[in-house]
């Protein structure tokens, strides 16, 4: 697998992670999901306010340079409904950024300021850092229900 591929792959499974986490949301009654429980960002609401406005942010930095919105200000998107509204229009631009890329680009360095001005730079390749998540979003198992349903379809 190329690199290009490698990020194209988790791009795709990036995607397919948040829409999961984003169903299981739906799960919860309002109180559930704004509930503040003294975790990382208070309530499941409030990290999901923070993941996408990182995605969001990262993305801007990919693109521009720089952030054009401050994290908290993304944070302070609340409810189901706008989360994942923000979270659809994330993905859309993160699909049209990643086609755009080229193997040479990937090789390249990006260079940005961050939230807080400072300028920064990163290997292009480090977009592709992830976490460890639960089953479902395991990217072994995205791979997996990705081939089958390019068997099934």
């Amino acid at each position: 697998m190329s690199k290009l591929e490698l990020i194209r792959a988790l791009y795709d499974y990036n995607e397919s992670a948040n829409n999961h986490v984003l169903e299981a949301a739906s799960r919860l009654s309002d109180d559930e999901f704004s509930r503040k429980q003294g975790a990382s960002f208070e309530s499941v609401e409030g990290n999901l306010g923070h993941i996408v406005a990182a995605q969001m942010n990262w993305l801007e930095r990919w693109t521009s340079g720089k952030n054009l919105m401050p994290t908290a200000e993304v944070q302070k998107i609340r409810g189901l409904g706008a989360l994942r509204g923000a979270f659809d229009r994330s993905h859309e631009l993160l699909r049209e950024f990643v086609a755009s890329l080229n193997e040479e680009r990937l090789d390249g360095v990006l260079a940005y300021r961050d939230s807080r001005g400072k300028r920064d730079e990163r290997p292009a390749m480090a977009m592709a850092a992830m976490g460890k998540p639960m089953r479902e979003l395991d990217y072994v198992y995205f791979e997996i229900e990705r081939d089958r349903d390019r068997v099934d379809g």
